[in-house]
């Protein structure tokens, strides 16, 4: 095997190395926004929880609050996959 040989090769590595790194930090790029979603669900399901507690929710609260966990599931679930 010649020299470029062995350069077309070490440079298709390095490729390929390079892309596999790029997919495992979009991933992980994923996982940050799933996880920010699910901090801002669990923020609004306080919101309506508190109000409901202090009896100022609004008419809705119970559909909000199921609306809510159904996002909070999904969310996390797609983190475990």
């Amino acid at each position: 095997m010649g020299l470029l040989d062995k350069a077309k090769d070490a440079a298709k590595t390095v490729g390929e190395k390079a892309k596999e790194g790029v997919a495992a930090g979009q991933e992980k790029i994923g996982d940050m926004k799933a996880k920010k979603r699910v901090g801002d669900l669990k923020e609004e399901l306080g919101g309506i929880v508190f109000a409901q507690r202090t009896g100022a929710a609004a008419a809705d609260a119970e559909t909000e609050i199921t609306r809510l966990v159904g996002e909070i599931q999904k969310a996390e679930a797609e983190l475990v996959d």
